[in-house]
């Protein structure tokens, strides 16, 4: 009885377990199919292929894929397209677009390749992107990680109904408002670059310029936004052409020079100007030597008149200018000759929106383009004078600097040709690294080398507050063959004047730059006390 009693019990309880287990696979099955019915509902929602099959298990945080990484985007004023780097293991990708009235983010379509455009959208408005990487799970696709929101605002379209109407020796352009825009930029074509150069920014529908001589001149304009009180230019017009006869532009009246006659020959002859030095010396007596800074405009004849305001108003041929581009001169103070050139030559020249004169030395200045690749690239510049044959000079500073006490800070960079003692040598080039606005210290100047200066003006706020942009070079050393630029690097607080300060906030944290890039600065000063 003990026996058949136990061994009876014993079947009970497999049978039992039996039964429990196939309570519990039903249970599993059923918790599949409901998840599988909910995710295939999603996925029908998105648009992404489904199978009958059962789904693939959910992914893990841990084994999803990264979000992809953004490139770049370009946008105009309807349209913006959004490229991102591969995923590896990805086989597609899905893009979501913001809407503001749901407050939610909604798929704007899935990809297979790297890239998206977002059509139809309004200009001037912000539009916020997610992007994740989809892997195929069988004929489903399952989403990988989200990236952060990409924030991308559509430009203002261009300014409407442009027109460019000539009267005399005038051009006059006009538009219609473009909404939020603060201001408008007028581009001008220049037949040496060929391309179109920033001519004016105004806040206007309307400007007309004055005076110009005979030509066809090309125009595009756009309107312009502000962004961290910077000014930036959106989308460009078409292009208007006008052209200025020869008759109507005889409305110009030259003025006489007053303390000046030019060393020009011919009279109104005007004969071509030419990279030859004996041909441009024998054309006119002022010319002096020939500066040229590669890749640019600046390829120019520069002149030394008896003065320093002839050649800011008159042509190389001696002739005024009414457009006010004027010819590239050296400082008239010490007269440049066979026999003698000041250590500190100092050559000025306008700062013409076409990009003639000096007007490429403002590239130098790195919060303009936001890097120092033009000084990367440009370390360099010739000068050949017509007493002393061809040398090149390196660049070693670059400052933006106020002229009018009123506005703050006055640096005299105009004043130092030459050097008669060390004092004076370390105060002055002290006050420049002060105010550079990049250093490389792999270059150094000493007491002794020769120097060019590049100044012209520039006036990011306009011509009430006159402002310059100065570059300084040194004479290459004998025996000096490589110039390196890799360790050059943006100061972060270069000596600034009142007015800059008032505008964009900071102050001059003091006298930081390396002391190495004079030599023998340090035993100087310590000497001098």
């Amino acid at each position: 009885m003990l026996s058949r009693q136990g061994a009876g019990t014993a079947n009970d309880v497999t049978t039992a377990a039996q039964c429990r287990r196939r309570k519990e696979m039903v249970c599993e099955m059923k918790k599949y199919r409901y998840l599988g019915a909910l995710l295939a509902g999603v996925l029908a929602v998105t648009g992404v292929p489904q199978v009958a099959e059962p789904l693939a298990a959910p992914i893990s945080a841990a084994t999803k894929l990264k979000a992809p990484t953004v490139t770049s985007a370009t946008i105009n004023d309807t349209n913006v397209k959004i490229k991102w780097k591969k995923v590896t293991g990805a086989d597609g990708y899905r893009v979501y677009m913001y809407n503001a009235k749901t407050k939610k983010y909604e798929v704007y379509k899935n990809v297979s390749s790297t890239s998206c455009k977002v059509k139809n959208l309004t200009a001037g408005t912000t539009y916020k992107f997610k992007i994740a990487a989809l892997v195929k799970s069988g004929s489903k696709y399952v989403e990988q990680t989200l990236t952060n929101p990409q924030a991308l605002t559509t430009k203002l379209s261009a300014p409407a109904s442009f027109k460019a109407t000539v009267s005399g020796s005038n051009i006059t352009l006009t538009w219609k408002k473009v909404t939020k825009a603060v201001g408008y930029r007028i581009y001008l074509y220049d037949s040496v670059t060929k391309q179109y150069k920033t001519y004016k920014n105004i806040s206007g529908t309307k400007f007309t310029i004055k005076n110009l001589p005979a030509g066809t001149y090309k125009f595009k304009v756009a309107a312009l936004i502000k962004n961290n009180k910077i000014l930036k230019a959106q989308m460009q017009s078409g292009v208007k052409t006008a052209k200025i006869t020869a008759a109507s532009a005889s409305t110009s009246t030259a003025t006489t020079a007053k303390t000046h006659v030019s060393g020009y020959r011919y009279g109104t002859t005007k004969y071509a100007i030419k990279h030859d030095l004996t041909y441009m010396r024998n054309l006119n007596t002022d010319f002096i030597g020939w500066l040229t800074i590669k890749d640019t405009p600046i390829d120019i004849p520069v002149v030394q008149a008896t003065d320093n305001y002839f050649y800011l108003t008159h042509d190389f041929y001696g002739a005024y200018d009414p457009t006010k581009v004027g010819t590239t001169f050296a400082d008239a103070t010490v007269k440049v000759t066979k026999t003698q050139r000041p250590d500190n030559l100092i050559i000025y020249g306008h700062n013409i929106r076409t990009g003639v004169g000096l007007a490429k030395i403002t590239n130098y200045y790195p919060a303009r383009y936001g890097s120092l690749k033009f000084y990367t690239s440009h370390p360099t510049f010739t000068y050949e004078s017509v007493f002393g044959g061809t040398s090149t000079y390196v660049v070693f500073a670059g400052m933006f600097v106020n002229t009018q006490s009123k506005h703050g800070d006055v640096f005299n960079y105009y004043k130092f040709r030459n050097f008669s003692n060390e004092k004076t040598f370390y105060n002055y080039f002290a006050e420049v690294f002060d105010r550079s606005v990049f250093y490389n210290p792999d270059l150094d100047i000493k007491y002794g080398d020769k120097f060019l200066t590049l100044s012209t003006c520039y006036y990011p706020y306009g011509a009430n507050v006159d402002t310059r942009f100065v570059v300084f070079a040194r004479q290459i050393r004998s025996g000096e063959k490589t110039i390196k630029t890799t360790n050059a690097y943006v100061n972060k607080s270069p000596k600034y004047f009142t007015y800059y300060y008032k505008l964009n906030g900071g102050k001059w944290a003091g006298r930081s730059w390396p002391e190495s890039l004079m030599q023998g600065y340090t035993a100087w000063k310590k000497k001098n006390g």
